[in-house]
């Protein structure tokens, strides 16, 4: 046990799981299930407090899912600037997709011109649907 009081076997297994996981957010309870499935009790307020740690860190993003009103974690990885970018969550595989292009300059400036707004993007998620999960159901509907 650290200083914490918290094991750092486990808390690596969680950072693992996270950056195993990183298209997708996943939520204090799948941290959970994952932990039960490799026989390990770890306290749920526990694993909150240190989800609160990798924030601070900047390690992994946390958000509010706005379809159930759970609070949701992603891991970012180290080439992703998550505090400078919006990210667009599909509604059907709940994967991630960061908008890191020139389009994030132009709503900028747009809500800066048009708006007086200074945008900050941490925590901030469009939903809808990806690509794949598009062409998955039109396959599905062309099938039938």
């Amino acid at each position: 046990m650290d200083r914490k009081g918290y094991n750092t076997k486990n808390r690596k297994l969680i950072l693992d799981f996270l950056k195993q996981n990183q298209t997708i957010m996943v939520t204090a309870q799948d941290i959970l299930a994952f932990l039960k499935n490799n026989e390990i009790t770890v306290n749920r307020s526990t694993i909150y407090r240190y989800l609160n740690q990798l924030c601070e860190e900047g390690s992994i993003m946390k958000y509010i899912d706005n379809e159930e009103g759970k609070t949701v974690f992603q891991y970012v990885e180290d080439k992703h600037d998550c505090h400078s970018h919006i990210h667009l969550k599909c509604v059907k595989c709940n994967g991630i997709i960061h908008l890191e292009c020139d389009f994030m300059e132009e709503i900028r400036e747009h809500l800066e011109r048009n708006h007086h707004f200074d945008l900050q993007c941490e925590g901030s998620v469009l939903y809808g649907i990806c690509d794949k999960c598009k062409k998955a159901e039109k396959n599905k509907n062309d099938q039938q």
